[in-house]
């Protein structure tokens, strides 16, 4: 079977231009978790990122997100060098970080407050992103009246409300039962299609990662690198039937061939 890969023909959003990571550990000295990893992301796309555990995956999109320097290369973002955190960025973690004092509407608000943003007008687009995740009923309660995806919806809308460019999801439903992450992988399409902001989705899940993406790269394991960035064929809009068919099928076996059968969905 033949894959085709290639790169959005438009000029990028993102370039990730060589780079490398080098962790010191007093147990075991330096540790490589990039070497050389270059790549770019379009605008408006949707790119999963697959891999083996410890490949670097979380490491790379703190990267991208600067929150981490890397030990060497760079990341530009509209041609730009990202030297830090910007506002260019909104991210989601794997556990929802939600604070338990505070209710999902306030939740969502946090970010604003960080950043000064106007009350009134930012209560006004937390309201309107709980209703898009779902989540319009549930402004006044409090995290532990949530379930785990509900939780997570909170959580995707808090990383929404200051409008950034750019979307980075660090294995958002990795804690969640299969029924809820696959309800929440279609809620978070419907999301994207509506926005169509730029997504970097990591993840572990062979079918996950095809699914919702347009392109999936696939790191090598330790150090992570770049194995192949792999064009999804699958035509959007997409529902769950999408895994049905015989092109998900043979598709899904190929990364998994690629990771070695050794990513579990």
């Amino acid at each position: 079977m033949t894959i085709e890969t290639s790169r959005p023909e438009a000029p990028p959003l993102i370039e990730v231009r060589n780079i490398g990571q080098v962790f010191r550990t007093t147990s075991k000295g330096e540790v490589t978790a990039l070497s050389d990893v270059s790549l770019t992301i379009g605008d408006g796309e949707f790119l999963s990122v697959l891999g083996p555990s410890g490949c670097g995956k979380s490491t790379l999109m703190r990267i991208i997100a600067g929150l981490v320097r890397p030990t060497s290369g760079e990341v530009r973002v509209r041609g730009k060098k990202v030297t830090g955190a910007s506002r260019d960025f909104g991210i989601v973690f794997q556990q929802p970080a939600l604070f338990p004092w505070r209710s999902v509407l306030k939740n969502v608000m946090l970010s604003a407050e960080m950043l000064g943003l106007p009350k009134a007008a930012a209560e006004e687009r937390a309201r309107e992103l709980l209703g898009m995740v779902g989540l319009a009923d549930a402004a006044h309660l409090f995290p532990y009246e949530l379930s785990g995806g509900m939780q997570q919806r909170a959580s995707i809308a808090r990383a929404l409300l200051h409008d950034p460019a750019i979307l980075m999801m660090d294995e958002p439903f990795g804690a969640l039962d299969a029924l809820t992450r696959e309800n929440m992988g279609l809620e978070l399409l419907k999301l994207w299609e509506m926005s169509r902001k730029t997504v970097v989705f990591i993840t572990h899940s062979v079918n996950e990662a095809l699914f919702l993406a347009d392109r999936v790269l696939v790191m090598a394991a330790r150090p992570g690198r770049v194995q192949e960035i792999l064009e999804v064929k699958i035509s959007r809009p997409r529902d769950l039937d999408a895994m049905s068919t015989t092109e998900f099928g043979e598709t899904a076996q190929y990364l998994r061939h690629l990771l070695g059968a050794r990513t579990g969905d």
